[in-house]
């Protein structure tokens, strides 16, 4: 099986997450800069870093805390469409 059960709600990244946001009354955050650049809303330990460095950095900063479970490498599904 793959997944932990958990959901992960995040209201400003698609018209479903908004709608459960709305319904329970969760914040909209933007932690994303337009040029893909963590703002301030990121931490202060993330804010002015590149997405891709970001994600780096705030994983071994999981690991260091004791937070990460376990790591397993997969094969990410990307839907594809038939018509191209």
């Amino acid at each position: 099986e793959f997944g932990t059960g958990a959901l992960k709600i995040t209201p400003g990244h698609d018209p479903n997450d908004y709608a459960l946001g709305k319904k329970h009354d969760l914040e909209v955050i933007n932690v994303m800069n337009k040029d893909g650049t963590m703002n301030g809303n990121a931490g202060k330990e993330y804010d002015g870093l590149d997405r891709f460095d970001c994600r780096e950095k705030l994983w071994r900063d999981m690991e260091e805390e004791g937070l990460v479970i376990k790591a397993e490498p997969h094969a990410q599904r990307v839907p594809r469409s038939q018509r191209g």
